[in-house]
């Protein structure tokens, strides 16, 4: 799975919640959650502005102002992560389960989440000097736009397919760059054994200075490690974990539609 494809998960929560039918206990649930004190490092809040934005407007923006904000906030601590997905899995289990996510063993879940959680993070929050400290998320998914096209709460989910499906092939000035190469580091870094599974893939889009594990001078950490959890995770890119990563977002993004259901 390249780069890319990853850095799509967490959007592709977006196109998936609007698509689905949100129960009522499971919109209560979520309105619950956007408009706690406790939830305030997802920063759900600010997703406010992709439902009343217009179909054809950009997804990019309100990302941004999403993820900068919750990169500006404190930690999740494991206990509210413990909490939120609790929560969740008791109050939309029937929609998460339409969705794929098995809610069979809660405590499963709430793990992985506080695993993953503070690596993926990481990765969410770096940001490119070189390019006015854009967020390397915000710079990645601006490049898949100029070449995929404007990117819409109508053309994400098919974006995203197209991506996944290879049926897009992304050039190198989009999966090659310092941002990405940061990204990468900070997943072979939180899991060695990843760099055995991608490097040889990895190498023949990028080279081999991609893998040579050196910090680009460019980029920089913005996320605030303030009250940090004292579960350290690590990325990888195996299912469960995506499976995780997902869930923590698509928390975020529901909330947000069920204030408007």
């Amino acid at each position: 799975m390249s780069i890319a494809k990853v850095a799509l998960v967490v959007v592709a929560g977006v196109q998936l919640t609007s698509a689905l039918s949100i129960s009522s206990s499971c919109s209560s649930t979520l309105a619950q959650l956007v408009t706690s004190t406790e939830t305030t490092c997802l920063n759900a809040q600010s997703l406010v502005g992709l439902i009343v934005s217009t179909q054809n407007a950009s997804v990019v923006t309100t990302v941004n102002n999403w993820l900068t904000g919750m990169c500006s906030q404190s930690l999740c601590s494991n206990q509210t992560l413990s909490d939120v997905v609790t929560n969740v899995t008791s109050g939309c289990a029937s929609d998460l389960q339409s969705a794929g996510i098995s809610t069979s063993d809660p405590s499963s879940l709430v793990s992985m989440v506080q695993q993953y959680y503070p690596t993926a993070r990481q990765a969410a929050c770096l940001a490119d000097t070189s390019n006015n400290k854009t967020l390397c998320a915000t710079e990645l998914l601006t490049n898949i736009q100029s070449q995929v096209g404007t990117i819409t709460k109508n053309t994400l989910q098919s974006v995203v397919s197209e991506i996944a499906g290879g049926s897009v092939a992304l050039g190198s000035n989009v999966t090659c760059t310092d941002c990405t190469k940061a990204m990468y580091n900070l997943a072979v870094q939180a899991d060695p054994g990843l760099a055995s599974t991608l490097n040889s893939t990895v190498v023949g889009q990028c080279g081999a200075s991609f893998t040579d594990g050196s910090e680009p001078s460019t980029i920089t950490q913005t996320a605030n490690n303030a009250a940090a959890s004292t579960t350290s995770g690590a990325l990888s890119v195996s299912a469960m974990p995506l499976t995780a990563v997902a869930l923590s977002s698509l928390v975020a993004v529901s909330s947000a539609f069920a204030l408007f259901a």
